[in-house]
């Protein structure tokens, strides 16, 4: 799977970091001008959940 902006944000602020979802979304918003909701993120972070378990 190609990783996208929303992704690479995800695992790299909320999972390697600790970041809540509010934050990744800040990030978003204010470096890349991306706004995002809450349901969005718990969605995709959801599915980056699962294909993880599926590689390991």
């Amino acid at each position: 799977m190609v990783k996208d902006l929303i992704t690479e944000a995800l695992q790299t602020l909320h999972l390697q970091h600790g970041k809540d979802l509010k934050e990744v979304a800040q990030y978003l918003k204010m470096k890349y001008r991306v706004e995002v909701g809450l349901l969005v993120l718990q969605s995709r972070l959801k599915k980056v959940l699962l294909e993880e378990k599926a590689v390991a």
